[in-house]
């Protein structure tokens, strides 16, 4: 029986009366108020906050503090985002090298049933349980490094694996990353996923690209962003990098840290690939010209394009009409990330060009499953 997926939104302040009690905590702190910082603790924090980019050891508990009320709340909006893009509901859902276990908890959230956490840090995992339990959600905790799968301290397979900003951590090598994903595809049911995340960097993201298509040739297939199923167009050139963007209502501490640390961020951005094993196809429709749409409005010398990845590899998308009919209404409201369906464009090499004859649907919008 399928589980119904909930509608999922995350009471910030609720969260952030949690955060900022086990940021004392985890500093020593002396109490104060329960929804906010003091101003020498934010001065503090943002001091801490900056330092991550260049000292990412949350066995120390400061730098821990700091990566708990800044990068997990947003790791955690991404993957209530990402688990909405699964086509059901993942019942057993494991996180490898988890840190705060931000997905694992999106994954409860998004109505799993299920969900251990796992790394070698028992600083970071004592936080992940802490807070989830009491954010009201049960989650385990296994002690472990998960290069070593054949030891692992769980059984039985998986609906979902993740490794969230940790793939290079766990193996820095192209070709080892590789077969430590072929080993994690094989420990899923028959339609579960593996979910990679990591920074929409672009040398990050290439490293992503290049290790997509490294699976692909293994035979394995990808649910998301991909409907393009063969070698990655964006990794023919050296400027087009192919990330992830959503939009993010920003809660009060985040949009406090960036303004005082100088980060510009309005969104969340983000490289992901959901997986499935091999053997296994996406849900796709067969037989449909599918595209995912992989940019905003681009102003070029043919006019306004978005860049679209598809079935049969990247093309551009313009119009030729200034008011759409209904059956190419959609194109008024195209947003990046969307799954469209085309038929009868106008093609001139490669460049699709919407006309009266053009059918043009939204198949599924940019945070969801294509049906």
């Amino acid at each position: 029986m399928k589980t119904k997926r909930p509608s999922v939104q995350i009471d910030w302040p609720e969260l952030y009366t949690l955060l900022i009690a086990h940021f004392r905590q985890l500093n020593k702190l002396t109490i104060g108020p329960l929804d906010r910082l003091q101003t020498r603790e934010f001065r503090f924090l943002v001091e801490k906050v900056l330092a991550l980019s260049e000292n990412y050891d949350l066995t120390d508990r400061e730098l821990l503090s700091a990566y708990l009320l800044y990068e997990w709340p947003q790791h955690l909006a991404q993957g209530i985002s990402l688990m909405q893009e699964i086509p059901e509901v993942p019942a057993r859902v494991l996180e490898l090298g988890s840190g705060g276990a931000p997905f694992a908890l999106a994954a409860l959230m998004s109505g799993s049933t299920e969900a251990v956490a796992m790394d070698t840090n028992p600083l970071v995992l004592k936080s992940a349980t802490d807070l989830c339990g009491r954010f009201g959600y049960p989650l385990s905790a296994r002690e472990h490094d998960a290069r070593l799968i054949k030891d692992w301290p769980v059984e039985g397979k998986w609906d979902l694996i993740v490794v969230g900003y940790a793939l290079k951590e766990i193996f820095s090598d192209a070709t080892k990353q590789k077969n430590f994903i072929l080993s994690l595809l094989s420990k899923l049911n028959p339609s579960g996923h593996v979910l990679l995340v990591d920074s929409s960097a672009t040398d990050v993201n290439r490293q992503y690209l290049g290790l997509r298509d490294l699976l692909v040739k293994e035979g394995v297939r990808v649910q998301a962003p991909c409907i393009w199923q063969g070698a990655c167009p964006a990794l023919a050139h050296t400027s087009s990098p192919c990330f992830t963007q959503r939009p993010f209502e920003k809660p009060f501490m985040i949009n406090d840290i960036q303004k005082a640390a100088k980060i510009n961020s309005n969104s969340l951005k983000m490289t992901y690939l959901l997986l499935c094993p091999p053997g296994e196809k996406p849900t796709h429709p067969e037989g449909e010209r599918l595209y995912r749409v992989v940019s905003p409005p681009i102003d070029t010398f043919k006019g306004p394009r978005h860049f679209l990845c598809g079935v049969d590899g990247k093309k551009t998308l313009g119009t030729r009409l200034k008011v759409h009919p209904k059956q190419s209404k959609a194109y008024d409201y195209l947003k990046k990330g969307d799954v469209v369906a085309i038929k009868n464009p106008v093609e001139l090499e490669g460049d699709l060009l919407i006309s009266e004859e053009t059918e043009f649907t939204l198949k599924a919008p940019f945070d969801k499953p294509v049906k």
